[in-house]
């Protein structure tokens, strides 16, 4: 019985991402589902733990990454292009960063050796910045023509076989190795062995077309090559190639392959900065919150405008820097996010100290404390990012220090103004606020679960002991949450 699961495991590897079946480049099998890919590589979620795992592309075997990259959209189909694996290797240069794209032809010796069309690239290993990335890139530009014409042709070995000579000039015509091509489908036809005479015809015609049609193919090639290597600047240069594509080769005889390039194109684009923009969004998020705090005369009153109007387009235009976007673009991605699972990833966003502010029914919606009236237990508190949660947890600590000295002066109010709070509160208090106000209220991010953690200082009562004037025992008011009981925390995207 284990033998036959085995098998039929082997059957499903790389089919389709919902067989959840993956072959590493050691050998070894992972079942696993697939929550994202990009030009970097993929995360996936393990079967047997549950548990999210980052991978390179060259974690896995070549076979195996094209079959998830067709399927995520990240390279074209093989009708169009022959890719093949490469590493983009990044060093510095008198202390320029640069970076070549290339085979590695000697891994282990110093230098490390990086060969692309013929031209070997020599870089000491103390000006490596790791690690390489492992990409796939059209052939043309790792390959010289002599180069692949060796490899095809020892692969293939056509000999007397009109077909094998077919299968050859194919992969010649999309390498633009078009004489090369001409003599081996010259071949074929005069072999006359061939099983379909009518494909023969279809790749002398297919020839002929893209002979005629050099030039655009170059573009075509670089708009290709832009969208494999996947990142920023390749997509404005692809965008570019597209533009100068349609002003210069209007009547093109390529129409069909410059569109079906162009889809892979923008689909690869918007999924590459649809997931950049709601990752750099949600990091601007405390960018923007920490400047804004340092204003002088930056009030309560101020924060909770600032979060619901303006603080949106400051984030827009911040992004609109880093990208290099329009910003309707920015918003409309924005918007669209959930298309992509780095878009939906959460963040813990926590008003600490300054929940009570809220009022004790904001504090409690949506919660299980609120819906159930009940205590919360552990595996209801959001897992969320464990240093986050820690550095709140801190910073209640500090607060909570903070007013127990400042209770204890003489004629203190124990009932503090949301204002009155706001001046006594430190700086990391009011941006983990902004960010939470603006998280919540702000109408950008939503909400995925909210929870509650008692006030530390009266333990959800409300009241804490102290000793009256007459020298009796008495409950006042918690000076910490102002008798709202709770801390708010919630995870949102």
């Amino acid at each position: 019985m284990q033998r036959l699961t085995f098998v039929l495991m082997l059957a499903a590897l790389c089919a389709p991402v919902a067989a959840q079946s993956l072959q590493l480049a050691s050998g070894k099998v992972l079942i696993a589902k697939v929550e994202e890919a990009d030009g970097d590589g993929l995360r996936v979620r393990r079967l047997d733990n549950g548990g999210l795992l980052d991978l390179r592309w060259d974690h896995l075997t070549t076979a195996c990454a094209n079959t998830l990259k067709r399927k995520f959209d990240l390279i074209g189909e093989d009708q169009d292009e022959i890719m093949v694996r490469a590493y983009e290797v990044a060093y510095l240069n008198n202390g320029t960063r640069q970076t070549v794209i290339g085979r590695i032809v000697d891994a282990k010796g110093d230098p490390l050796v990086v060969e692309a069309k013929g031209v070997p690239f020599r870089i000491p290993r103390k000006d490596l910045l790791p690690p390489a990335r492992a990409v796939d890139v059209p052939a043309s530009q790792i390959y010289t023509k002599d180069e692949f014409y060796r490899e095809a042709a020892a692969r293939h070995a056509p000999g007397d076989n009109a077909n094998k000579h077919m299968l050859l000039a194919e992969e010649l015509i999309k390498f633009r190795d078009y004489e090369r091509a001409a003599e081996h489908l010259r071949t074929a036809e005069e072999l006359g062995n061939a099983k379909n005479p009518q494909r023969l015809a279809v790749l002398k015609d297919r020839l002929e077309r893209f002979k005629a049609a050099a030039e655009e193919l170059a573009v075509l090639e670089q708009i290709q090559a832009s969208r494999s290597r996947g990142k920023l600047r390749d997509f404005q240069k692809g965008r570019k190639l597209i533009a100068q594509f349609e002003r210069e080769f209007p009547d093109t005889k390529l129409k069909a392959e410059f569109e079906r390039e162009r889809q892979r194109f923008e689909q690869a684009r918007d999924r590459y900065l649809t997931q950049k923009v709601a990752e750099q969004w949600r990091r601007a998020i405390t960018t923007v919150a920490q400047k804004k705090v340092l204003e002088k005369g930056f009030t309560y009153e101020a924060a909770r405008d600032y979060a619901e109007n303006a603080m949106t387009d400051d984030i827009v235009a911040r992004l609109q820097k880093t990208l290099e976007l329009e910003p309707d673009e920015i918003r409309s991605m924005w918007d669209n996010r959930e298309k992509y699972p780095m878009g939906k990833r959460t963040e813990h966003f926590s008003y600490g100290v300054g929940s009570w502010v809220l009022g004790e029914k904001e504090i409690l919606k949506d919660t299980a404390r609120g819906k159930a009236n009940q205590k919360q237990t552990g595996k209801q508190q959001p897992k969320g990012n464990d240093r986050n949660i820690e550095r709140f947890a801190k910073l209640l600590r500090q607060a909570m220090e903070r007013r127990r000295q400042a209770a204890q002066g003489a004629g203190q109010e124990k009932t503090l103004t949301e204002q009155g709070w706001w001046e006594q509160a430190s700086r990391q208090e009011k941006i983990g606020w902004l960010r939470a106000y603006y998280a919540e209220y702000g109408g950008q991010l939503k909400v995925k679960f909210a929870s509650v953690q008692p006030c530390i200082s009266c333990y959800g009562e409300g009241t804490t002991p102290e000793i009256d004037g007459n020298g009796k025992m008495v409950r006042s008011k918690c000076f910490l949450c102002q008798g709202t009981k709770f801390v708010r925390s919630f995870k949102a995207y």
